[in-house]
């Protein structure tokens, strides 16, 4: 089984919070393959033909230097790696001239690549600058597309559990779906369903739980490493948050969008954007 990761990598400090994650989370023999990415600045951008032309040789310098400094963060990531044990014939490395916009071009290399997830760093923001600012992962997981995103934190040792939640949407069963993709050949992965149970959702909780169990053994997962909670509560988000410290998961999978929500609203106060506003130390694996 074949998973292949697409990782962003830049000089930004918080770009390489993917590649621990990653580093850390897969520890066993059973590795996905990895494409390093670099979406670097493009020396040529907003001129014209003619000033391209003129200026040629300054502009190529300026874009072996730039390729120069995209190659040393591409070949520290691939280090980080490599010092965890991942082997080194699964990681691919690539360069690429923004074209339309970090968060675009990313996930135009997404689509184009064909790969399992794609998996960016996030910093942690302050409320000022989440208004002030739209950051490339923000950007990103507001986008509807059909690969599934990865928000990662920057923990170098991750817990292998992981908390799936469930509402029987169709979002959150492509989540059960990734997940049991993914981690199906990865015994040390045990992953707990979770249903909140809000009194607001038309969906019966034991129904939900099932049909994302289904999905998870159908990928291969053994049924000995799925468990399953209901919890009735007052907020969906602190709930999950609450219990996504307490059991002190790797991983916290959901749908982008649950029961009642579009997947082309831009819901900035859905459960999953406050997800990702407030998990501290937690991936977020999304499917939207």
């Amino acid at each position: 089984m074949d998973r292949h990761i697409l990782l962003t990598v830049s000089d930004d400090f918080s770009s390489l919070q993917a590649v621990r994650f990653v580093a850390g989370f897969f520890a066993t023999a059973d590795y996905p393959q990895l494409t390093l990415l670099y979406v670097a600045p493009n020396p040529k951008a907003g001129l014209t033909e003619a000033e391209i032309i003129q200026d040629y040789g300054n502009l190529t310098r300026r874009e072996t230097q730039t390729k120069s400094l995209a190659q040393t963060a591409l070949d520290r990531a691939e280090e980080l790696l490599v010092n965890k044990h991942f082997p080194r014939a699964n990681i691919h490395k690539k360069i690429t001239f923004k074209q339309l916009g970090t968060a675009k071009d990313i996930i135009q290399e997404g689509i184009a690549g064909i790969y399992d997830a794609i998996a960016l760093g996030r910093r942690g923001l302050s409320r000022l600058e989440e208004l002030i600012n739209e950051s490339v992962s923000k950007q990103i997981f507001t986008t509807p597309m059909e690969i599934p995103l990865w928000i990662c934190r920057n923990n170098e040792k991750p817990a292998p559990s992981v908390l799936l939640c469930t509402d029987g949407s169709p979002a959150s069963l492509r989540c059960a779906d990734h997940v049991g993709f993914m981690l199906a050949n990865a015994p040390e992965h045990e992953i707990t369903l979770l249903h909140v149970d809000c009194g607001t959702s038309p969906a019966v909780p034991e129904d939900a739980l099932a049909q994302a169990r289904r999905m998870l053994e159908e990928n291969g997962v053994a049924g000995r490493r799925i468990h399953q909670k209901i919890v009735k509560c007052t907020s969906i988000t602190d709930t999950i948050l609450n219990m996504t410290r307490d059991g002190a998961y790797g991983v916290l999978a959901t749908g982008r969008t649950g029961r009642g929500e579009s997947r082309t609203q831009h819901l900035l106060g859905s459960v999953s954007m406050n997800l990702l506003k407030q998990l501290e130390s937690t991936t977020l694996w999304i499917c939207h």
